[in-house]
């Protein structure tokens, strides 16, 4: 079935906008990022005064009871401080992010498809939006998987402070046990937010095609190297809305891929955006794209 200007620009508009809801996100996640960086350097700032004013030898520090004591009871605060706001401004962003992600979609879809189509405009009410972006996985939502990585980052931060103070960690390697500490944080909540804003504008998509009678969605994967082998294996392929089998992204962690909501039964768009080159090329398969790569 060859396909109408229309539907061309359904498919190409429906990735733009995906890409784009992806963008906007970018700016906040950098700012807890910065956060986070600034929270690092302010417990690597305590340590550097405690470097500064007690005993060191052979590297390590030398403390009595009473100072150890005293000393770990400080750091203790200063990071359960520390992490209780950086938790605390993470669940702000994150839930901005989402609202705007799950908003973004169904408004964007909402102004695709009336440009070649008449039909009553919908929105998202507040349950439904809260309901998306509280779904549970495997029992837990965002925010609880969110708290159970900062706690575990409390845990193990102040772990190795107490080793740092009875003195198994030397003065040369405590900063950069606390920045991997740290980098790891960082790496579970960025895996987190960009994992949920795929799940967020996914379910978003799914509520919206079922309210506007959609039979068939195309799943698309992202071309590049980055790509994972399951979403290479169902790149192209076209499933029916209600298919109990369909994928619906994410599929893993920091995972790309869309459902695009199909205008038309059998037909696929005549080109798709190729992330290696940065150009827009003839419509493949992640497959058929790869072995030209070689």
């Amino acid at each position: 079935m060859k396909q109408s200007k229309y539907q061309e620009l359904y498919t190409s508009l429906t990735l733009y906008f995906a890409d784009e809801i992806y963008k906007k996100s970018d700016n906040k996640i950098l700012d807890m990022q910065k956060d986070q960086k600034k929270n690092r350097d302010d417990i690597l700032s305590h340590i550097a005064k405690i470097l500064l004013s007690y005993q060191i030898i052979n590297s390590t520090l030398s403390l009595s009871t009473g100072e150890y004591k005293t000393l770990y009871s400080n750091l203790e605060k200063v990071i359960n401080e520390t992490i209780k706001s950086e938790l605390k401004n993470e669940l702000y962003i994150m839930k901005e992010i989402f609202s705007d992600t799950c908003l973004e979609k169904y408004n964007t879809n909402n102004y695709i498809y009336n440009l070649g189509k008449n039909f009553k405009l919908t929105q998202v009410d507040d349950k439904t939006l809260d309901k998306i972006i509280n779904t549970k996985i495997k029992g837990e939502v965002w925010s609880d998987r969110l708290w159970s990585n900062k706690n575990e980052t409390a845990k193990d931060l102040k772990l190795q402070v107490k080793k740092f103070l009875k003195g198994d960690i030397n003065v040369n390697e405590i900063e950069k046990v606390i920045k991997t500490k740290y980098n790891a944080n960082a790496s579970n909540t960025d895996r987190l937010v960009r994992t949920e804003i795929t799940r967020v504008q996914s379910e978003s998509n799914e509520y919206w095609a079922k309210d506007h009678d959609i039979k068939q969605q195309l799943f698309m994967a992202t071309l590049d190297s980055k790509t994972s082998n399951i979403c290479r294996s169902k790149d192209g392929l076209v499933f029916d809305i209600d298919d109990p089998n369909k994928p619906i992204p994410p599929l893993h962690p920091h995972c790309r891929s869309v459902l695009v909501n199909l205008v038309s039964k059998d037909w696929k768009p005549k080109q798709r955006y190729d992330n290696q080159s940065k150009q827009n090329i003839d419509w493949t398969t992640y497959e058929e794209w790869s072995s030209e790569q070689s």
